[in-house]
Order: C-alpha cells, then sequence, then structure tokens
C-alpha cells in the first residue's frame, strides 16, 4: 500500500525500499553513511566560512 506524506510526497512501500537498498549496496560508488561519518557532516555554507582559502569541500577517498 502507498504512503502519501501530507505535503504530496509518495514514499516507498516496503517491498520498494528493500529493492532500493539492494541497488545501493550493490553499487560500489555508493554506500551508506556511518553513524559517526553521518555525525561529521556540516552544510556547506558552514565549511567555506570554517575554510576561507578552501576551493572544494573534501570528497570521500
Amino acid at each position: 500500500m502507498e504512503h502519501q506524506t501530507f505535503n504530496g510526497l509518495i514514499l516507498p512501500t516496503d517491498e520498494e525500499e528493500e529493492a532500493i537498498n539492494r541497488g545501493i549496496a550493490l553499487d560500489p560508488d555508493t554506500w551508506e553513511l556511518s553513524d559517526e561519518e553521518f555525525k561529521e557532516l556540516k552544510p556547506y555554507s558552514v565549511w567555506i566560512l570554517e575554510n576561507p582559502n578552501g576551493t572544494e569541500p573534501p570528497t570521500a577517498a
């Protein structure tokens, strides 16, 4: 059964969500962030203020 939010966004079903997660797991260029990695994230607007001489934000190695 499809679930729609108050703003009209249609959320995936459990089966669709599982298929999406399988696709993510199979893609070598994609990964899910660990809790620690997620805690380190910050908006670009904050990063650029902290790194005024930086040209680009850090990327995954």
